[in-house]
């Protein structure tokens, strides 16, 4: 088994991971609605945001699940929802087995410590008044976790962990590199030997050379740990090198869910289809003819009827604009929401 979470000392050694039929993390029906309110004195509701649109996923303990998708189409806010960071409008997460949005503030703040979450602009995710030990402690601190002298080893460790040199643990945010500023990032996720973590565009910030050094310590992080991954993005060329599997979302909601190799070598929805046809390959000439996708992403307050990809759709068809496409199986551990597709029974 996993040392458990109070075990927060010794990092470099790893726990096995957990052998369950029970996924660690399953998402089902979630939704969130932000509410759009006009009127400054007497505000009244006009309308919704719908960020999240009823999502169902599950993640396995030691996996990467990636969450895919344009800007504007839910994935960022779905990674907040898991880790409650923000609160639901309907639907559950479940974490080993034990519903977040059930938890009172007390046990919510003991379970934090195994979920955790690496941001996007690692120029903006640090505090520029804090040294490196005092980012790195402050998880640390905040749940109360060893003496002064024992975070003090900790914050070693973990610039140890991550490549980066002990006297480094006096400097402050603006001295460093955007890479260095990230791996930093990556350490205070680390700091409390978290079991799952929330990977919010860790490296589309940086420059290409250093986003193959950060995803490579990223694999060597999850392997030495037993780490579970939501690895959030928008380049699927990206993904390709860290996911096991891959959900493509649009406009709140995923319409397509595979095995990384079958995804990308027979992308089912017209959406997925499009986004990989956008991904840069070395032989353009070779690339597979798919239809250009037109046309801009609808605005989430006021989502197409039906379904949502169909004023974009090349293949769109009639029952395509009034009825909503359920996700299915359509192929063995490959599901999708399109008309188009005959699912398995």
């Amino acid at each position: 088994m996993r040392p458990p979470a109070s075990r927060w000392t010794g990092i470099a050694v790893a726990g096995e991971p957990i052998t369950s039929a029970e996924p660690l993390l399953r998402v089902e029906g979630l939704v969130k609605h932000f509410p759009i309110t006009r009127g400054a004195l007497l505000p009244r509701a006009a309308g919704a945001v719908r960020a999240v649109d009823g999502i169902d996923f599950d993640v396995a303990e030691g996996e990467t699940f990636a969450l895919v998708g344009e800007s504007g189409c839910g994935t960022t806010t779905t990674g907040r929802l898991v880790l409650r960071l923000i609160e639901p409008s309907a639907g559950t997460v479940r974490f080993a087995g034990e519903d977040l949005a059930s938890l009172a503030p007390e046990p919510m703040r003991l379970r934090r410590r195994e979920l955790q979450i690496i941001f996007q602009d690692p120029y903006s995710s640090l505090d520029p008044r804090m040294t490196v030990s005092e980012i790195l402690e402050e998880p640390l601190r905040i749940h109360r976790v060893g003496d002064r002298a024992a975070r003090g080893r900790r914050v070693t460790e973990l610039l140890d962990v991550v490549g980066l040199r002990r006297e480094f643990a006096g400097r402050y945010p603006h001295e460093f590199s955007g890479g260095q500023r990230q791996r930093i990032g990556i350490a205070r996720a680390l700091a409390l030997n978290p079991r799952f973590i929330v990977c919010d565009e860790p490296v589309s910030a940086l420059d290409v050379s250093i986003q193959a050094q950060i995803i490579n310590l990223m694999r060597d992080l999850q392997q030495a740990f037993g780490l579970t991954y939501l690895f959030i993005a928008h380049d699927l060329g990206v993904v390709r090198h860290v996911a096991d599997r891959v959900a493509v979302m649009y406009l709140g909601r995923i319409v397509e869910i595979a095995e990384k190799r079958a995804l990308y070598a027979s992308p089912l929805h017209p959406y997925a289809q499009a986004l990989l046809a956008a991904v840069p390959v070395p032989n353009p000439a070779a690339r597979q003819a798919l239809a250009p996708l037109k046309g801009e992403i609808p605005s989430p307050s006021s989502p197409p009827p039906g379904c949502h990809f169909h004023p974009r759709c090349p293949h769109v068809q009639a029952r395509c604009r009034v009825e909503a496409p359920l996700l299915r199986d359509v192929a063995p551990g490959h599901r999708a929401a399109c008309h188009l597709l005959t699912p398995i029974h």
